[in-house]
């Protein structure tokens, strides 16, 4: 997201005022961002399949502090906090058992799909988007037409609309702004790391997620929180199981062992060309994936890494930390010379490294 931000925030008031307030609690803000792995891998691949800003992955983080079990008092649930009739229209099942609304997979696609809709009805204006995402479509349009009647401008920061509203998208910029600037503010933004991310186990039975956490090393709070959607703790519905990828694959064998898994594990990434994502990756035969390992490579043992550069990195420090020659990452990533800068990312192939 840092390296894809393009937003030009407005230093007003009401902004200002916004990013003043979360930066009195720099440990909260680091916290909530945080938590945000794992889901925010998968948000920001759906954003981006769809055409629509990586930023809007922020709106998670201000709903639900990216809790999939919150609950607001308008009965507004999981990381999107749908209402009840707005998840109705989207498509969002809601029984005894299943609540689609805390699911990352479906209430993402729904989010998607509300966010384009309100998108096109507001003409592109994506302010006056995230405040009918927040106040709903109605109430934005006739603050506006309130302000036509009167002759007045009918942007964002022109109309009277409700109090939460009026500190929501100010909010969003003041979070832009502080990631976008983190190292200005002080805020340390967790690293990335794609073994954090989720995959999809597709499970042929139902099973209670306590009996799946006793295969793994995963809390059933923590497996509770990946999988929200099922109500009752126990895997029906979608049968499909979420579950941080550095786990999938002891847990894959387990669950194959007891016949409880329908097909081999599914990447929620599996579309993104590893090689283009800023975090470092390593692989599982046993997991389908489209990769920037060849088979070739594999046979020989070999490992790469997408590597994003960071503040302060050079070619000698890359290559001091991984052992490998700086000749090496030259010619891996057909550098002419030794400049690299924050945001770059490099291919670096462990295994074939010639030994320093």
């Amino acid at each position: 997201m840092l390296n894809q931000i393009d937003v030009n925030v407005p230093e007003n008031s009401r902004v200002i005022a916004e990013r003043e307030r979360l930066l009195r609690n720099p440990q909260g803000f680091e916290t909530v961002a945080l938590r945000s792995e794992p889901y925010v891998y998968y948000i920001i691949n759906q954003l981006k399949k769809n055409n629509l800003p990586v930023e809007l992955a922020l709106i998670p983080l201000i709903e639900s502090a990216y809790d999939p079990l919150a609950t607001s008092s308008a009965h507004a649930a999981g990381l999107w906090q749908f209402v009840p009739v707005t998840a109705r229209e989207y498509g969002l099942q809601q029984n005894s058992s299943f609540d689609a609304r805390r699911d990352l997979i479906a209430s993402t696609s729904s989010a998607i799909l509300l966010l384009q809709n309100l998108n096109n009805r507001f003409n592109g204006d994506w302010l006056l988007t995230l405040a009918a995402y927040n106040a709903g479509e109605g109430r934005i349009r006739r603050a506006i037409e309130k302000n036509q009647a009167k002759g007045l401008p009918i942007n964002y920061w022109s109309l009277e609309l409700p109090t939460e509203t009026m500190h929501y998208v100010p909010k969003i910029l003041a979070i832009i702004d502080i990631i976008k600037n983190n190292k200005r503010y002080g805020i340390k933004l967790p690293d990335c790391n794609y073994e954090n991310s989720l995959v999809r186990i597709d499970m042929s039975k139902n099973i209670s997620l306590a009996k799946i956490a006793k295969y793994t090393g995963i809390s059933l709070n923590e497996l509770t929180s990946y999988n929200a959607g099922y109500v009752q703790q126990t895997v029906n519905g979608p049968f499909h199981l979420l579950v941080p990828y550095t786990h999938a694959e002891t847990l894959f064998k387990k669950l194959q062992a007891e016949n409880l898994v329908a097909n081999e594990i599914t990447e929620l990434l599996q579309d993104i060309p590893h090689s283009n994502m800023p975090f470092e990756f390593s692989h599982s035969n046993s997991i389908q994936y489209n990769s920037i390992t060849s088979n070739s490579d594999r046979e020989r043992n070999v490992r790469k890494i997408a590597y994003l550069v960071k503040a302060g990195d050079s070619l000698y420090s890359i290559a001091k930390n991984y052992r490998v020659k700086i000749t090496d990452i030259l010619q891996w990533n057909n550098l002419k010379n030794s400049r690299v800068q924050e945001g770059d990312i490099l291919t670096i192939n462990l295994a074939s490294a010639n030994p320093i």
